[in-house]
Parts: C-alpha cells; sequence; structure tokens
C-alpha cells in the first residue's frame, strides 16, 4: 500500500471516530433527559457543534436540552418535566415575578 492510500485510511476513520464521538455524546444525553425527573432552572446557553442550527441549554441540574435556533429559552426559565417522559414544559418569570407557562416542548425525535 503506498503512502496516499494509508493517509486516505486514516482520514476516513478519523472523520468516523469524530462522527461516532458526537453521535454517542448525544445519545447519552438524551438518554440521562428521558430517565430524569426535572424541576430547574436553565443556568447556562451554550453554542454547539451544529454550527447555529441549535443550542444547547444547561439546568442546575446538568440535564442538557438539545433545541433548535427558532425555540428561544433564557437563564432563568423553569422546567418540569416527569421521568420516562420526552415533553417538558417551560415557564418564564413575568413582570411580577411570578412564573407563568409559556410553551410545551415535545423531543421525542
Amino acid at each position: 500500500m503506498n503512502k496516499k492510500k494509508v493517509f486516505r485510511v486514516f482520514i476516513f476513520l478519523g472523520l468516523i471516530v469524530f462522527i461516532s464521538f458526537f453521535e454517542i455524546k448525544e445519545f447519552h444525553n438524551k438518554r440521562v433527559y428521558y430517565n430524569t425527573d426535572l424541576n430547574s432552572k436553565i443556568i447556562k446557553i451554550e453554542n454547539n457543534i451544529s454550527g447555529g442550527r441549535s443550542y444547547d441549554y444547561i439546568t442546575n441540574n446538568g440535564i442538557i436540552i438539545t433545541l433548535m435556533n427558532t425555540d428561544t429559552l433564557f437563564v432563568g426559565d423553569s422546567i418540569l418535566k416527569e421521568k420516562k417522559n420526552w415533553i417538558f414544559r417551560l415557564y418564564r418569570k413575568n413582570e411580577f415575578g411570578k412564573y407563568k407557562f409559556i410553551k410545551t416542548y415535545n423531543l421525542d425525535k
């Protein structure tokens, strides 16, 4: 085998490892989300590898929720979700300091 073919094989294998890493990470995050009972707030918003098409919303107990860019959540929003369920409800503080229901999200894709 010449050097050019070996280089192509290593590039191909590296690409597979790179993609597999992120797929496994996403699978793990979804499994943890599904099996967790949530009653927490969003404490951090991070960009992810999607290049701005989606964002990771991190709750105060470390659960990561990934939503498309069109779904705007803010730091301080409250999330309520039952265990073994894909659906969560979003609440946001109003001008009087009380939480108000905003929207229901279903992450079962």
